[in-house]
C-alpha cells in the first residue's frame, strides 16, 4: 500500500507558526492523526508515564491520551525533621479523648 505524503497548503506558514508557538505553552504533546498513527507505541508509553498527549485533525484536538491510573507516589516520611520537631508538654491524645468521652451527656 502506498502511502501519502501530506503537504500544508500554500499561506498557511503564518499559521504553522503560531501552532507551534501555543504548543510550546501547553504543557501537553499534540501530535497530529498522521504522525499518531505511526507512533502510537511511544505516545502511548508517554501516556503512561503521566504525559497528556492530544490528537489533533485538521488542527483541533479531537482525543486525548492520558494514563488510565495516574501513578500514585510511595508516601515517604521524613524521620529527620520529625525527630527535629521539639516535644511539647501537651497533654496526651488518650487523655484528650477520655475528657471528650466523659463530658458526653
Amino acid at each position: 500500500m502506498k502511502r501519502k505524503t501530506f503537504h500544508y497548503p500554500p499561506g498557511n506558514a503564518e499559521k504553522l507558526v503560531l501552532k507551534e508557538s501555543a504548543v510550546l505553552e501547553d504543557p501537553a504533546l499534540v501530535v497530529n492523526v498522521r504522525a499518531a498513527k505511526d507512533q502510537l507505541s511511544s505516545l502511548l508509553e508517554a501516556a503512561a508515564r503521566g504525559d497528556e498527549v492530544v490528537i489533533t485533525s485538521d488542527g483541533r484536538p479531537k482525543a486525548k491520551l492520558v494514563a488510565s491510573q495516574p501513578r500514585r507516589r510511595a508516601f515517604r516520611m521524613h524521620w529527620s525533621w520529625l525527630r527535629a520537631q521539639p516535644m511539647s508538654s501537651c497533654t496526651r491524645a488518650e487523655a484528650l479523648v477520655r475528657e471528650d468521652r466523659d463530658g458526653r451527656p
